[in-house]
This record gives structure tokens, C-alpha cells and sequence, in this order.
């Protein structure tokens, strides 16, 4: 006899896993897109390559305070859709159109709709897993992020070189119709009380400040992600320049890291840590990789440091995702999630400012080095101003 419970745990599997694999085909085209709109922009100087890079990060920062509220007031698939939709409809005249201005532009309203698909997806996963199984939803969720990632920017550079810019940015755009088709065959749905969010008119960050516990892991988890941005910059001038490797060793490297990025994911709901825990050990697997990078005498040891990287990034993200869902209430995951991504995008742009000027000063090495330290010394932190909450 089936029971009400094992269908609903079989549909919950079929979402989520209809989920995933449409996550990791629109993450490759965005991966893509974002490759090619880079190598249309650079015979245009560097001043238009960090206009897009702002154009990325600016709307999730400026706009979380509206996603929040907009996740938590209306159906949450319905947002999903709304938004793939749309940026499916924003990708055509970007590719179409070749100016920097407009590129600028259009990349901008491309990055605006985006700023509501992360939080959405990560408000849908606890309804579609229940809370027991919030962590192995993360988890698969990071699956699809990270295979998307792997083979996008692959993607993109031959689609750019063979076809162009425009084919590799309408590649994306069919990725976007394609994960909005996935949405659309979603069975579980996430419907707020909008009284609810009449009635608390908490903002997310005034629901971030006011958990402790939430609040310092979020800053420790800000912290790493702005010390592997640092180690993004770095890691051509410790790699290339000090430790001898060719091009393709280098990109050996970033496949490696996305490998142990993949295998963190998948390990973390396995070891059964508390999310507070499980965080900690993610900024500080993340940072000894990282520091490893950095004093490694050779290049073998500096790829299995970067496996060691990887898997604590990968670890990250599931960790803090988990986190907030099991510290904040259902009908307030939106404007949590808005607020922390807005966090995370901050510490990127942090990460990113400080990695020339440490990278001048200290060397690819060095400044891998003090970026790997500062993630393990957050890690300590949160679990020592944690761990009487």
C-alpha cells in the first residue's frame, strides 16, 4: 500500500530533481554568456570589462530589499517563471545589439531579474524537501550550480570563437526558456501569506541582525567568499608566474577546484555536522586550500590544495544556505536570502578591490596566503561568538 508520505517524498525527489538539471543547463549558459560578453567588451578597454563586472553585482545589493519582500508576498514558482521569462526576453536584443553602453545596459537588466531566481530557488527547496531534508536539497542544488559552472565558461569560448559573441549570448537566452520550462513542471509550491508579510514588516536585514547565531555566521561566510575572490586574482601570478605552469596547467587548476567545489556539496550532508559547524569547517577547508596554494613548493601540491580549496567552497554553499532556512521562518526565507546574497555579492566586490593591491604588495603567493588565513581565522571566530547563542 503506498502511503501519502512516500508520494510526496517521490514527488519531492522529481523536483528537486528537475530543478537541479535545469539549474545546471541555465548556469552554463549564463557561464557562457557572461565569457563572451567579456571578450566583446575588452577591445574596448578595461573601464567597460569592470562596468560589466559591476553590472553583475550592483542589482543584488541594490535590489534585495524589493526581491525579499516579492519572494515572501507572492507563489515562489510563479516569481521563478516571471523572472527566467524575462530575462529570456532581455538576452535577445543584448545579443543582437554590440555597443558597450547598451552591452552595459542590458547585462544590467539581465542581472536585476536574476537577482530574484537565487533567492526564490533557495526559498522553493525547504518546501519541496521538508525540513529533514533541506540539506541534501542544498546539496543537489549545488550540483546543478556546479557543473553549470564547470562547463559554461568551456562552452562559451568555443561558442564565441566558432559562432560569435551573438550565438553564445542566444544560447543563454534558450537556457533561461529551458529553466523556466523545469519550473513549470514543479508539483510542490511555496505559497506565502501575504497578511503575513503585511503584518511583519521586518526588512532582511533587521531579521539577519536580529539572530546572533545567523548574523556572525553570514559575516565569517562573507568573509572566505571575499578571500576566494582574492584567490581568483592571484591565482594566475602564483601559478603562472611562480610555480612555471603552462596555460592549460592552469586551467587544470580551476577544473580541480570545481571537482572538490562538486564533491563538497555532496560530502556535507554526510558528515552531520550542525549548520553553524558545518559552516566553520567550510570557511576554514576553504581557507587551509587556499593558504596551501599559496606556500605550495611545487605545482602537484598546489592542485591538491586546490582540491582541499574546492571542497570547502563547495561545502560553503550548502552549509549556509541550510543555515538560514533553519534559523529563519518559512514566510521569511525571501528577504533572509535576498539580504545574505546581497552579503555575498558585497564580499565579492570587497574581495575583488583588495586582491590588486595585495597581489602589488605581497606577491600571487603571499597574497594567497594572507586571504587563506583571514578565511580560517573567521572560521574560528563564528564558532567561538557562536557558541553560547
Amino acid at each position: 500500500m503506498t502511503t501519502t508520505k512516500s508520494v510526496d517524498a517521490r514527488r519531492g525527489h522529481r523536483d528537486l530533481a528537475v530543478l537541479t538539471a535545469g539549474l545546471a543547463v541555465s548556469i552554463a549558459g549564463d557561464a557562457a554568456a557572461f565569457i563572451a560578453l567579456l571578450l566583446r567588451l575588452q577591445p574596448h578597454g578595461s573601464g567597460w570589462v569592470a562596468a560589466l563586472l559591476a553590472a553583475e553585482l550592483a542589482p543584488f545589493v541594490v535590489l534585495a530589499p524589493v526581491v525579499g519582500r516579492v519572494v515572501d508576498r507572492f507563489e515562489t514558482r510563479a516569481v521563478l517563471i516571471v523572472a527566467l521569462l524575462g530575462q529570456a526576453v532581455v538576452a535577445v536584443p543584448l545579443a543582437l545589439l554590440d555597443g558597450p553602453l547598451p552591452t552595459v545596459l542590458l547585462f544590467a537588466a539581465l542581472a536585476s531579474l536574476s537577482a530574484f531566481v537565487r533567492p526564490s530557488t533557495n526559498a522553493l527547496v525547504p518546501a519541496i524537501t521538508g525540513p529533514d531534508g533541506q540539506q541534501r536539497g542544498f546539496a543537489r542544488l549545488g550540483l546543478g550550480f556546479g557543473l553549470g559552472w564547470i562547463v559554461g565558461p568551456g562552452v562559451g569560448g568555443l561558442l564565441t570563437g566558432w559562432f560569435g559573441v551573438r550565438t553564445a549570448v542566444l544560447a543563454d537566452a534558450a537556457t533561461f526558456a529551458v529553466l523556466a520550462g523545469a519550473c513549470a513542471l514543479l508539483t510542490v509550491r511555496r505559497r506565502p501569506d501575504p497578511s503575513a508579510v503585511g503584518r511583519d514588516r521586518s526588512g532582511g536585514l533587521r531579521l539577519l541582525l536580529g539572530d546572533r547565531v545567523l548574523s556572525v555566521a553570514i559575516l565569517g561566510a562573507a568573509v572566505c567568499t571575499g578571500a576566494a575572490i582574492v584567490d581568483n586574482v592571484a591565482a594566475p601570478f602564483r601559478f603562472i608566474d611562480q610555480l612555471g605552469a603552462s596555460d592549460s596547467q592552469y586551467g587544470l587548476y580551476l577544473t580541480l577546484w570545481g571537482v572538490g567545489s562538486l564533491a563538497g556539496a555532496q560530502v556535507l550532508p554526510l558528515l552531520r555536522f550542525s549548520h553553524r559547524t558545518g559552516l566553520a569547517v567550510a570557511c576554514l577547508t576553504t581557507g587551509a586550500g587556499i593558504a596551501g596554494i599559496g606556500v605550495a613548493p611545487t605545482l602537484l601540491l598546489a592542485y591538491a590544495a586546490a582540491v582541499v580549496g574546492g571542497v570547502g567552497n563547495g561545502m560553503l554553499n550548502v552549509a549556509q544556505s541550510a543555515l538560514v532556512t533553519a534559523r529563519t521562518a518559512p514566510e521569511r526565507h525571501g528577504r533572509v536570502f535576498a539580504t545574505v546574497g546581497a552579503v555575498v555579492q558585497t564580499a565579492i566586490g570587497g574581495g575583488t578591490a583588495a586582491a590588486a593591491p595585495l597581489v602589488a604588495w605581497l606577491g600571487g603567493g603571499g597574497a594567497m596566503l594572507t586571504a587563506g588565513v583571514t578565511s580560517m581565522a573567521a572560521a574560528v571566530t563564528v564558532l567561538l561568538l557562536t557558541s553560547r547563542a
